[in-house]
């Protein structure tokens, strides 16, 4: 598998359930590091994010479960209690009365119980009846029921716990404790993000070793809070030879992210040289895509633009974006009885597509002939690396033979769609596809032998091989044409100097939501438009960040 070599530096591993189990067990048996001192690691980070939000003299709440999530709270509220702060631990669906291990307890949550009461804990079992008054004395709440382990609705004394947890927060009193989650917050996937019926609201997540899937999709994203990973000693060196299948980019210094994300560019480089692109957008009844897309391009380091576009368009892009050149045609051409026109138009797009470097292909162009046409001959004739977006996309989903055409693409392409689009791509209904998600994506970029950004709240960006997702954006990024500026900006970068067209589109889905999260700070999320996007770009790549 080809080596990402600016996106792997900044990039983590965000992990499934099984893969963390497993990086866990590997730590234990191979490492030789017993599970007792990465319970007690974990223990001291929760411990340490307690007492910042801990007022003085202040009381806290640990809830804690039966599995080894339990045995952290647990271990937790006896170091608090050790160092004198108020602790009540409560006990979730297992109890005092429990004797030894088995179906109650696992091995590690029965020692730290027994440790924990050995020290004068202030331990009691959860009671529907009573909980409420013991929420209601608390600043800070330790949330260790689940963890990793959710993987159905929740019942009994989780569904009880969670709920008043929750009513507590949303309380108009004055004072409403301060919830922290170990790991993850109880009732969430930890693969899907999936709310399993109700889940903890928390503050915060103090996560162990690596980001859980279950953080990093919505819903459970909504419910974590500000998260905090933490160092206990699990590390990368646990997964051994099978490492997990997903990552994020993660740049801490958001002042340095050009120069930590984008490849250096040549001093001594010229228009020519850092690229030309082509970008056919834009229709009658669309003219906002076209700019969109090509100011997007300029502003994000393409040498040249040229826009090819509905006639109906030129004079926009003359007085909006006049550094881009411009071809145009009449969509009439396209519907027929005007052949020498249509021969003029179409001899120009061959032209275009040799003098271009990369291609941009679908924003605003309709799915009627004149769209079809120019994907079909752009699909054709181009030898250079193709970015589909929008109608381009709908094309594809409503024509078998220009699929084929997609599929048979001699160069690289990356394929932008938002849910709508994909759900057509894959066929399935719209509500059904964030829960296939990652598997349809993958399996869309086998059949195209494309990059996929599968855009929504998280992006998924997978070659079919190698995924990611995508952290960076807000949802003031869900206006009219914020796509059609990611499309101009992958249209730049994959002629920046990345390793290949995958690692361009990753660095170009993170550096979009960057500037999204910029234009966010400055104008606010419901009135950003998608050209505040595309100017905070220009910001980001003269080192104005964040």
């Amino acid at each position: 598998m080809k080596n990402l070599p600016i996106v792997d530096k900044n990039s983590k591993y965000v992990v499934s359930a099984a893969e963390m189990k497993r990086c866990d067990q590997t730590t234990i048996d191979h490492f030789g590091i017993p599970q007792d001192v990465l319970m007690e690691r974990a223990a001291l980070s929760l411990c340490k994010y307690v007492k910042k939000a801990l007022p003085a003299s202040g009381q806290v709440l640990i809830f804690a479960g039966n599995g080894n999530n339990g045995g952290d709270g647990i271990a937790a509220a006896r170091i608090l209690h050790q160092e004198g702060i108020r602790v009540t631990l409560v006990l979730c669906n297992h109890s005092l009365h429990d004797k030894g291990i088995g179906a109650r307890r696992t091995v590690a949550c029965n020692s730290q119980l027994r440790i924990a009461l050995s020290y004068g804990v202030n331990v009691i079992d959860f009671d529907a009846s009573k909980i409420n008054a013991e929420i209601k004395k608390s600043d800070v709440i330790v949330d260790a029921m689940l963890g990793i382990g959710c993987t159905r609705n929740l019942q009994g004394d989780y569904l009880t716990a969670v709920c008043e947890i929750n009513y507590a927060k949303e309380d108009d009193e004055d004072k409403t404790p301060h919830v922290i989650a170990a790991d993850i917050p109880t009732g969430i996937d930890a693969d899907t993000g999936q709310v399993q019926g109700h889940a903890i609201c928390a503050d915060e997540t103090v996560t162990f070793g690596f980001l859980k899937m279950g953080c990093a999709f919505y819903p459970g994203a909504s419910h974590t809070g500000i998260i905090h990973i933490v160092n206990i000693g699990i590390t990368d060196a646990g997964f051994l030879e099978e490492v997990p299948s997903f990552k994020y980019l993660d740049i801490e210094d958001n002042n340095d992210i050009s120069n930590m994300l984008l490849p250096p560019r040549n001093p001594a480089g010229n228009k020519g040289s850092f690229g030309k692109v082509l970008i056919a957008a834009g229709s009658r009844k669309i003219s906002g895509a076209c700019i969109m897309a090509a100011e997007s391009c300029l502003r994000s380091g393409a040498g040249m633009v040229r826009v090819f576009t509905e006639k109906t368009n030129l004079s926009a892009i003359q007085t909006l974006l006049p550094e881009a050149m411009t071809d145009i045609y009449s969509e009439e051409a396209f519907e027929g009885g005007m052949d020498k026109e249509l021969s003029e138009y179409k001899e120009m797009l061959l032209k275009a597509l040799e003098w271009s470097d990369a291609v941009v292909c679908g924003p605003g162009i309709g799915t009627g002939n004149s769209g079809r046409e120019i994907l079909k001959l752009i699909l054709e004739n181009s030898k250079n690396t193709l970015v589909l977006d929008a109608d381009a996309l709908n094309i594809i989903s409503e024509n078998d033979d220009i699929r084929k055409l997609v599929c048979e693409y001699k160069a690289e392409i990356i394929m932008t769609p938002h849910l709508a689009e994909f759900s057509r791509l894959i066929k399935k209904n719209i509500h059904d596809c964030r829960a296939c998600l990652i598997k349809e994506a993958i399996k869309l970029a086998k059949e195209f032998h494309a990059s996929i950004i599968c855009k929504d709240a998280r992006s998924v960006i997978t070659d079919g091989e190698r995924n990611f997702i995508n952290l960076s954006g807000n949802d003031g990024m869900a206006t009219a044409g914020s796509g059609d500026v990611l499309a101009g900006l992958l249209g730049a970068l994959v002629l920046s100097g990345f390793s290949c067209p995958f690692e361009a589109a990753v660095a170009g889905a993170y550096l979009h939501g960057v500037a999204g999260d910029m234009a966010a700070l400055k104008n606010g999320r419901q009135g950003m438009t998608a050209r505040d996007i595309s100017g905070s770009l220009k910001d980001i790549f003269s080192g104005k960040t964040l």
